[in-house]
């Protein structure tokens, strides 16, 4: 299998939840998996929220070689307090992006991961989010929380990851 596709749950009244087995799925799975919202359409730009973790440099390896996001628009965004260390992390992760030929901008923005990601998706205009999954334990994650179940619970846009 290359990539696991799946569709998010939950109600209408209720857009928030997510299934009960997304979670356990994504950190059982090494292969890619696209959470779908309802009515998915084939996207034209992407976010990729880039942290330079080892998982985001595998997955900007990835894309770089794939052909499924080529010919797509990519936002690569970081969110951090400004420094040139970030600024040169963004910046050599848009030359891997653009020397695959994916249309690149990148931004640096500072606030909580979660509703950064999502509103600046929004914003501009992005029909998919593109992540590394669950980069930590589920001991940390039960104190701090996760960004990968937050964006999947408040997003209403599709989501691409990778453990």
């Amino acid at each position: 299998m290359r990539m696991l596709i799946m569709g998010k749950q939950g109600t209408a009244h209720a857009h928030e939840l997510i299934g009960s087995h997304i979670e356990n799925v994504i950190r059982t799975l090494t292969n890619p998996i696209m959470v779908v919202q309802p009515g998915f359409q084939a996207p034209s730009r992407f976010l990729f929220a880039y942290d330079a973790s080892p998982t985001a440099k595998k997955m900007l390896e990835l894309m770089a070689s794939s052909p499924l996001l080529k010919g797509l628009e990519c936002d690569l965004v970081m969110v951090g307090e400004p420094s040139d260390e970030h600024e040169r992390q963004l910046a050599q992760a848009k030359q891997v992006l653009k020397s695959a030929g994916i249309r690149v901008e990148a931004m640096l923005l500072q606030g909580e991961v979660v509703p950064v990601i999502c509103q600046y998706a929004t914003d501009v205009g992005c029909e998919l989010i593109v992540m590394g999954a669950y980069g930590h334990s589920r001991i940390r994650q039960f104190i701090v929380g996760s960004a990968t179940t937050g964006i999947l619970k408040t997003t209403k846009i599709s989501v691409l990851l990778l453990r």
